[in-house]
This record gives structure tokens, C-alpha cells and sequence, in this order.
């Protein structure tokens, strides 16, 4: 039909086949993101229909996916623009994010595989003038936690647990251990410590660290990771987690909860007491955030670069220590700490400052 009035039904035909692999690994997704890339897109053949596309899933070409990157980066493409100011309306005035440009892409590039089109969707640079417009950026340039934003983690907590006990536990394990919310919900503390003996032998020693938490429930695609407990506040944060879990494999959510409704129950509360970026200009999230800048500092003894942090010791400690914060947020490379605490600076040797002499 010129129509296409099957195209969802082909759409999801082509899903069902092929959403359970890795885009580019020969390795199976988590749930949450076949889950996004089904809705995603979903949205973009939906979006190409409400622009005059009527295009079957098999027969996507180039000219469409230029067409999306169009709309994502809020720029007129001649043809099928209407209305003033040479855009249709309904247009995007301003451009998406960078990081969402580049996720939606990400499902297109797969979607083209599975359609035996691979090559065809381009990287988002090619589609724009200026490239900074679709370039994701690594290094975070404004501290997202909450002590920089004037908010006062102890207090926030302390009204949270007016209305929730349970929510308000969850937000003492996130500052304590840089826990995201799915995982702090999920939390089990009895399941969770081990001391530091019984690590697993592939595991740095633990040093000075007496215990530590094996975090995999509701973690990121599964994977496992250790957080050492440093301090008196770790240990009080985990201590009451201890006193609401009922039983050896209890979590800290509420009792009798889907897994759905515990998180709507946090979102909810943290919304009551005005933990959102418009009203605080903070989000739960930048717990997490302020979690990896109080363990730069208790291992490298200098403020994080996205603090206007002094410059390190020297760069095998800056090394070590991104390293570090890494691994407790559960990520593998170290590169990802600059999300959270900034690029990294190293302090120059002295021999190659500049003297009195020669400076201007």
C-alpha cells in the first residue's frame, strides 16, 4: 500500500528478530536498553510519517535518516519546511542534546544493520556544519552535586525521612557509595558485605578498607563491582540499611512493592521535598556525582578539576586515582571519571615552568 499501513506491525517484526544483540559486540543488552531502542525507534518512523514519509521499515534510505538528523539538530531541510521562519511547525527551534543526537543515531546504525544497510547511517558530524553541535562531551565542565549547589545532603535527607524511611535510606546509600537510584532500591545489605578477606583473588587488595559491598542488583547490564566502606558515615549509611531489609536476602525498599512502584515511590518523595533541577537546580543522580569528587579527594588530597581543583601530584597519581573512582562507580575505563570530576590536570615539572624571566 502507498500508505503503509502494516509498518509497525514490520517494524516490530524486525525488532523482535534482532533488538536482543549488541549493536556492534557479539553480546546480548540489557532490557532497559532494547526497551529504549524500541520506543526510539518507533518515535523516528512515527516522526517521518508526520513529515510526508510514509516509508516501510526495509525501504529506509539515507535521504530519511537525513531527514531525522535535520529535525535533531533543529536545521530547515528544503522540501517538506512550511510555516515562518522556514520551518514547519511543530519544527524544533532549538537543537536536541548532543548525547540524545548521538544515542538515536546509535539505534539507527543498528536498525541499518539489520536491514542490510550497514554503512548507510554516517557518523552525526557529517550531517551538520558545525560538529561541536553533535559532539558528545566526556569531561564534565559544571559540578552536578549537591554541596555546589548549596544543598544540604544531611537536611534533604532528614525531610525525606519525614515522609519515607525507606526512600530516605536509599539516599544515605547513594551519598555513602555512589549508588544510582535502581540500585540503591534494589539494595540488599546482608547479601551485599563481604569483608575484605573474602574478595575475589582477581580483586585489588583491600588495604586499610575493612569490608567491602558486592553491588550487582540493578546495576548496569549486571556487571558486579566491589565499594570499599571508608568511613563512619559509609558505615552508619549502611547500618540503617541493615536495620529496615527484613530478613538474610532483604532489600531496602518498601515491603510489598513492585520493583516499578519503589521507583515511582523515590521519585515521588525526592519531587515532595524539591530535589528536582528546576526547583533546587539538583537531582538524586548528583549524589553519585558528589560520591566520586568526596573520593578523588579523600585519594588524591586536591579538590576535582570540575571544583577548580589544585593540579595533582603528578600524572601517574592522577592516573591511579580516575582509576579508583572509576572502578567504585562501576565502570571499567578509566576515562569515564572525567564525567564526573572534570579533565584531568597534572602538575607540569618544575624544570618546564617558565621562570620570572621568561614569563610575559
Amino acid at each position: 500500500m502507498a500508505n503503509n499501513s502494516q509498518w509497525k506491525a514490520q517494524l516490530s517484526a524486525i525488532i523482535r528478530e534482532h533488538n536482543e544483540g549488541h549493536a556492534v559486540r557479539d553480546k546480548d543488552i540489557s532490557f532497559n536498553t532494547r526497551d529504549a531502542r524500541r520506543q526510539a525507534l518507533f518515535r523516528m518512523f512515527a516522526l517521518l510519517r508526520s513529515l510526508g514519509f510514509h516509508v516501510a521499515p526495509r525501504n529506509l534510505s539515507a535521504r530519511h535518516v537525513a531527514v531525522l538528523m535535520s529535525y535533531w539538530t533543529a536545521q530547515p531541510v528544503a522540501g517538506i519546511e512550511s510555516g515562518t521562519g522556514g520551518t514547519r511547525p511543530g519544527w524544533p527551534k532549538m537543537p536536541y542534546s548532543a548525547a540524545y543526537i548521538q544515542q538515536q543515531m546509535s539505534f539507527l546504525r543498528a536498525f541499518a544493520r539489520w536491514i542490510d544497510k550497514d554503512g548507510m547511517v554516517k557518523a552525526a558530524e557529517r550531517y551538520v556544519g558545525d560538529p561541536g553541535m553533535v559532539r558528545r562531551s566526556y569531561c564534565a565542565t559544571e559540578d552536578k552535586g549537591w554541596a555546589s549547589h548549596g544543598v544540604d545532603v544531611s537536611d534533604k535527607i532528614v525531610q525525606v525521612r519525614l515522609i519515607d524511611r525507606h526512600v530516605a535510606v536509599q539516599l544515605r546509600m547513594m551519598i555513602a557509595y555512589g549508588l544510582r537510584r535502581k540500585e540503591a532500591v534494589m539494595f540488599s545489605p546482608r547479601a551485599a558485605e563481604v569483608p575484605a578477606y573474602a574478595l575475589p583473588a582477581a580483586h585489588p587488595p583491600g588495604g586499610r578498607y575493612i569490608s567491602f559491598l558486592r553491588i550487582k542488583r540493578g546495576t548496569k547490564g549486571g556487571r558486579l563491582r566491589f565499594a570499599a566502606v571508608r568511613s563512619d558515615d559509609q558505615r552508619e549509611a549502611l547500618q540503617e540499611a541493615f536495620a529496615i531489609a527484613r530478613g538474610p536476602r532483604g532489600h531496602i525498599g518498601r515491603p510489598g512493592l513492585t520493583l516499578k512502584q519503589s521507583l515511582d515511590l523515590f521519585s515521588n518523595v525526592v519531587r515532595q521535598v524539591g530535589l528536582t533541577k528546576k526547583e533546587l537546580g539538583v537531582t538524586p543522580h548528583g549524589l553519585r556525582h558528589q560520591f566520586a569528587s568526596d573520593l578523588y579527594f579523600d585519594i588524591a588530597h586536591v579538590k576535582a578539576s570540575v571544583l577548580d581543583g589544585q593540579t595533582s601530584v603528578d600524572a601517574a597519581a592522577m592516573r591511579d586515582a580516575y582509576r579508583q573512582v572509576a572502578r567504585q562507580l562501576g565502570h571499567n575505563r578509566p576515562q569515564i571519571s572525567n564525567a564526573y570530576l572534570g579533565s584531568p590536570r597534572v602538575r607540569r615539572d618544575h624544570a618546564s615552568q617558565p621562570t620570572e624571566e621568561g614569563r610575559e
